[in-house]
């Protein structure tokens, strides 16, 4: 008989006691959100022949960002985005002699698609976006697309800017895009439930070494013809603009390397509003679990 008093006894406390941890925690409907979109600026500095990593004058380009970012595991997200970005050189404004008397110079408004992945060193937290930490660091890894569309000012011979893609100035008709792969990292810094700032700093390759229309040799001044109803003349001195100099200096040898072949870049640093959005954009939500509070 005492057996199934102490038996009953301790089935009432079991009851009571699972009965009371079920009161600790209440589903509140506040569903986790695992996607967002980011936006803000950005400031770009191109490197290339025109200029080097060493240059100490940086000749920035601004820019505008839009992107959207999805957590696909607890450190990994898949994130596209699309930008608009300048990036220019001046030789003039160079430190070395050469490239200053070399008078070339470049600016182009490009615009660009990017897929990356990102790792973020702190896995999401079990209990919600909400508790994510105040400072977030991550690496990030792509792939895209930029346009290139470089134009050259000369400010005396025919003064003017001009497009130089269709005038094939070496003699090499370059696309209009070309393929980049940015690496970078980046911070997201918590600023309340919803919003994070994030700031991000990436270097892209380009597949290409016309971002600023010069990679391979000089052509023969002599060579030109009429293009795009630009007469020969002007063609010469886009190609050569230390012609136009004062005093002029004369014209280089054809075959004379304008560039030295190898692959354009550029560096970015974007400030980007983050917003934790309540859906995905891959048509369905961004439910991960229920968030459980303690209610006591």
């Amino acid at each position: 008989m005492l057996q199934k008093k102490i038996l009953l006894l301790g089935l009432i406390l079991m009851l009571i006691a699972s009965k009371v941890e079920a009161q600790r925690f209440v589903t509140t409907n506040d569903f986790d959100r695992l996607s967002k979109v980011t936006f803000g600026p950005s400031i770009n500095s191109y490197f290339g022949e025109l200029r080097r990593f060493k240059d100490p004058n940086l000749q920035l380009g601004l820019g505008f960002g839009l992107g959207y970012e999805h957590l696909m595991t607890d450190n990994i997200a898949l994130r596209s985005k699309v930008a608009v970005y300048t990036i220019k050189a001046d030789d003039a404004l160079s430190s070395v002699p050469a490239n200053q008397t070399r008078n070339l110079n470049f600016k182009s408004t490009n615009l660009e698609f990017v897929v990356e992945g990102m790792y973020y060193i702190y896995r999401h937290p079990k209990t919600g976006y909400r508790d994510r930490p105040l400072v977030s660091p991550y690496f990030h890894l792509g792939i895209g697309v930029t346009s290139n569309n470089p134009q050259a000012t000369l400010k005396s011979g025919t003064p003017g800017t001009y497009k130089m893609r269709p005038l094939s100035i070496e003699g090499e008709q370059y696309g209009s895009l070309a393929f980049i792969v940015p690496v970078g990292v980046g911070i997201d810094l918590y600023v309340s439930r919803e919003i994070d700032i994030q700031f991000d700093l990436s270097y892209s390759v380009a597949f290409t070494g016309y971002l600023d229309d010069v990679s391979g040799t000089y052509r023969d001044q002599a060579s030109f013809t009429d293009t795009n109803g630009l007469p020969a003349s002007l063609l010469a001195e886009l190609s050569d603009p230390r012609t136009l100099l004062d005093p002029p200096v004369p014209a280089v040898a054809a075959g004379t390397r304008r560039g030295d072949g190898t692959n354009d870049g550029y560096l970015r640093l974007g400030i980007k509003v983050g917003y934790y959005l309540p859906k995905s954009l891959y048509g369905k939500s961004s439910i991960r679990c229920r968030v459980l509070k303690k209610t006591r």
